[in-house]
């Protein structure tokens, strides 16, 4: 008989600090304030941090401590930002911070850059470096801090400065930023308002679609289109994006709706596949959810399921997933095939789109491996290829 080994808190600590590099990985192009990992690490695992640091000068301790993880301070602002980059990450952080910035327009020049100088010279407005735990105490470039801010003294980057332009603060923007409930958005870089519907009415809505949707849609209406969620249930939900919503749920809704909308993308089955219903029954309630849209004269938009990140691999799950986007592309005349876009040429997840584990939602029992915000930016621009293109093959350019 064998002995097990005993457990330590050694593989949770390990966990904590994968999750928050993740979080701090997101932000690469432009940096991570305090708040913004902490609100990140809320919504990645449900776990406010402060319940565990209790204090940010204990949190902050934490991050100076974390291998692979700086920061850096705005000279103008004063205001701390992180960064992390290791030999494992660093693909990752490349591909982040090649990514085209969502706020293009007119204004996109004032969305800051943090680009390392080929240069040593210094300059004028210099900033503040903290040293971290991959960095030798004493050594050339470094700081010794007994406290968070107590003996620490400016320094200029020899080799790397960040020097930014920052716009004013009543102007900054984060990805993250909660908007207040009931109230319409300005209009901004995501999309103006003649390309909404009225949310009062419709819920959320992407390019004049309708969104119609399970965790997934809910997700992207909340965080990268700012819809609010509506107050008082206890189901997270906006519109008809709703945690946890199954086909034959979704098929009720429409029916009960007062208001559908005349183009509306749906993205339902997810929630069905994890609590394991059989096929003929996946079958079944997907006919149903469409003879509810066609009864209120509306031809939906079906999308294909993304891959469940829950399991990989050729498992029983994975093979009722492909079978049922068959079934959607076969039997619905309007599809965007979301599956594709989510896979390698070779077929396997690509797993940099989603979340690092399984997380709890308010409408299921089984745990959701939900998008990043990699995955959800991703989805945005496939959506919008797949509806500009159309657009412009059919007769449906004529209600722009």
């Amino acid at each position: 008989m064998g002995l097990l080994a005993p457990t330590t808190s050694c593989d949770g600590e390990e966990e904590l600090q994968v999750q928050l590099r993740s979080v701090i990985i997101t932000r690469s192009k432009a940096g991570a304030t305090v708040e913004d990992i902490i609100d990140d690490y809320r919504e990645l695992t449900g776990i406010h941090l402060l319940d565990r640091f209790y204090t940010h000068s204990a949190l902050l301790n934490y991050l100076f401590g974390m291998e692979g993880v700086w920061c850096s301070t705005d000279g103008a602002h004063g205001l701390m930002l992180w960064f992390c980059r290791t030999a494992r990450t660093k693909h990752v952080v490349d591909m982040i911070q090649a990514q085209r910035s969502p706020r293009g327009g007119p204004g996109s020049s004032n969305y800051r850059r943090y680009m390392p100088r080929a240069t040593g010279a210094p300059v004028n407005n210099f900033q503040y470096c903290y040293s971290t735990a991959g960095t030798q105490m004493g050594g050339p470039g470094t700081v010794e801090s007994d406290g968070l801010f107590g003996d620490m003294m400016p320094q200029p980057q020899p080799a790397r400065p960040y020097r930014v332009r920052r716009a004013p603060r009543a102007e900054r923007r984060h990805p993250y930023t909660r908007r207040s409930g009931g109230q319409h958005r300005s209009t901004g870089w995501r999309q103006s308002r003649s390309d909404e519907l009225d949310f009062s009415m419709y819920g959320p809505s992407y390019h004049r679609h309708q969104l119609v949707g399970d965790d997934f849609f809910l997700a992207i209406a909340k965080w990268e289109l700012g819809f609010s969620f509506d107050p008082g249930h206890d189901i997270d939900m906006s519109g008809l994006c709703i945690s946890g919503l199954t086909l034959s749920e979704a098929a009720k809704r429409v029916e009960m709706a007062p208001f559908i909308a005349d183009h509306v993308l749906v993205n339902v089955g997810t929630v069905d596949l994890l609590h394991g219903r059989a096929m003929i029954d996946l079958i079944h309630d997907f006919n149903q959810l469409v003879a509810r849209f066609r009864e209120r004269n509306v031809e939906p938009i079906m999308t294909t399921l993304t891959p469940i990140a829950n399991s990989g691999g050729r498992t029983t799950m994975a093979e009722r997933l492909l079978k049922l986007n068959e079934y959607i592309c076969r039997t619905c005349p309007r599809t965007i095939d979301l599956w594709k876009h989510f896979v390698h040429a070779d077929g396997t997840v690509r797993f940099e789109c989603f979340q690092p584990g399984p997380r709890k939602v308010s409408g299921s029992i089984m745990p959701h491996v939900l998008w990043n915000k990699l995955g959800r930016q991703h989805m945005l621009g496939v959506l919008g290829n797949e509806i500009a293109a159309q657009l412009t093959t059919s007769e449906e350019w004529r209600y722009y």
